[in-house]
């Protein structure tokens, strides 16, 4: 993760800003939605929010998501390689 995703985490508003590990998606209910980058995500939404829907000045925000997404799909191909998933 680079520092900026780091520092997002860190400012969210969640107790326990972590993310969700391989075991609990593995284990989650087929129906439950589980979104292993929701911090990232809600701290995009409220950077819109906070900047009247100016694109420009979320960007850090909306690359640490991105970072997010391609660091857990990585994750699930080698889970998926090594039979864990």
């Amino acid at each position: 993760m680079t520092d900026t995703t780091d520092e997002i985490r860190r400012e969210s508003l969640e107790k326990e800003p972590r993310r969700v590990t391989l075991k609990e998606f593995q284990n989650k209910k087929s129906s439950k939605f589980v979104d292993p980058c929701a911090i990232e995500a809600k701290a995009s939404f409220k950077c819109l929010d906070d900047n009247n829907y100016d694109k420009t000045m979320c960007t850090d925000y909306f690359i640490a998501y991105r970072e997010c997404k391609q660091m857990w799909i990585a994750e699930r191909r080698r889970a998926r390689r090594n039979g864990e998933l």
